[in-house]
């Protein structure tokens, strides 16, 4: 294995800074979308109601900005492409993004179509840009411009989204989306397809992925927070649902935790333990940490949180910047490293 100075772990001090930075961010954006939401609901909340929606509000906000973002970052930047130094372009980004990204939400209600669409829309939408763009690597468009990339993946995932949403199909459950995570930030997805082309390769990380769900779920089960006889949302998956607002605190504290742990970190300090266990103890330390900041935070409900929906809304905005910071300012993934047995930074496809 070669090696060159190129290719060095981040320093923990390093590391430290951009954790602060990201959760610094999540806690000071949490905080005034609250206040924003609370004082101008998104939804058609009476006044009795706002109290128990705001924390709907607030999510469907941070994360409609959030999946406009990854829409220009995955169309090499688009619309801002035009603009040279990169740190306006991640503040226009970043900017247009959560203006976006608010009459997005808006526009649920505005169009009839009301609260029980929210999440319908948003698990589709983000199962197919992480299909297609982040587990497929923009099979489709690779060789496209900016500005057709993202013409033809907004048309393709709305266009998708409304067959599945107006289908029996209704969504596509978003529970993978903290597996696909730590999938990605540790090269455990990339590893098990190596060698394997594209659209295959995005098709089985993605039927790796619901295998996964399959057994989290029936984890679930034996915990006392998921019930299969219960129905969820529509006729076509016969999963069932959450019976405990704690499931879903476990869950979006999983997608604000995962991906920052891995990336931020470099893996440390699994990445020296050869492929497939060092992913799959990566994978691990992941459920480990969100099992206790869930758990933090569910105790925490009460002294520093109104509410069980107030540390709902901290514990899922952590995610918008856990991405944004990474892939727009290069916090984690401007060094390049590597795990022990592997020669390309980022790809295992040279290993046997």
């Amino acid at each position: 294995m070669v090696m060159n100075t190129l290719v060095k772990p981040l320093s923990p001090a390093i590391s430290i800074r951009n954790v602060a930075i990201i959760y610094g961010l999540t806690a000071a954006s949490c905080f005034l979308v609250n206040i924003v939401v609370e004082r101008m609901p998104i939804g058609d909340w009476g006044p009795a109601d706002i109290s128990k929606m705001f924390w709907l509000d607030n999510v469907t906000w941070q994360l409609l900005s959030l999946w406009w973002l990854l829409l220009s970052v995955v169309s090499d930047g688009w619309p801002f492409t035009s603009v040279a130094d990169p740190t306006r372009r991640a503040l226009a980004t970043i900017a247009s993004s959560w203006v976006v990204g608010w009459f997005s939400a808006k526009a649920i209600y505005w169009t009839g179509l009301g609260a029980d669409w929210v999440f319908p829309i948003i698990g589709t939408i983000y199962f197919l840009i992480a299909f297609i763009s982040f587990a497929g690597e923009n099979w489709l468009v690779t060789s496209l411009p900016p500005a057709r990339k993202f013409f033809i993946l907004f048309s393709l995932i709305a266009f998708l989204t409304y067959i599945i949403t107006n289908s029996t199909i209704r969504w596509i459950p978003a529970w993978w989306f903290p597996f696909i995570e730590m999938g990605l930030a540790s090269g455990l997805l990339a590893y098990l397809t190596r060698g394997v082309r594209q659209p295959g390769r995005g098709v089985v990380q993605i039927g790796l992925l619901f295998l996964v769900v399959l057994a989290f779920t029936v984890i679930s089960r034996w915990l006392h927070v998921w019930d299969f006889t219960k129905a969820g949302i529509g006729d076509f998956w016969r999963i069932g649902t959450y019976t405990s607002p704690y499931f879903l605190l476990w869950f979006m504290t999983g997608c604000s935790v995962s991906y920052t742990l891995l990336v931020q970190t470099h893996n440390w300090p699994f990445r020296f333990v050869p492929m497939p266990w060092g992913g799959v103890l990566s994978c691990l330390a992941c459920i480990v940490v969100t099992s206790a900041v869930a758990w933090l935070l569910s105790e925490l409900v009460g002294i520093l949180f109104a509410s069980v929906q107030e540390a709902l809304t901290y514990a899922y905005m952590g995610v918008n910047w856990s991405f944004t910071m990474a892939l727009l300012f290069g916090f984690g993934v401007s060094q390049p490293y590597l795990w022990r047995g592997q020669t390309v930074p980022g790809s295992w496809d040279d290993v046997a």
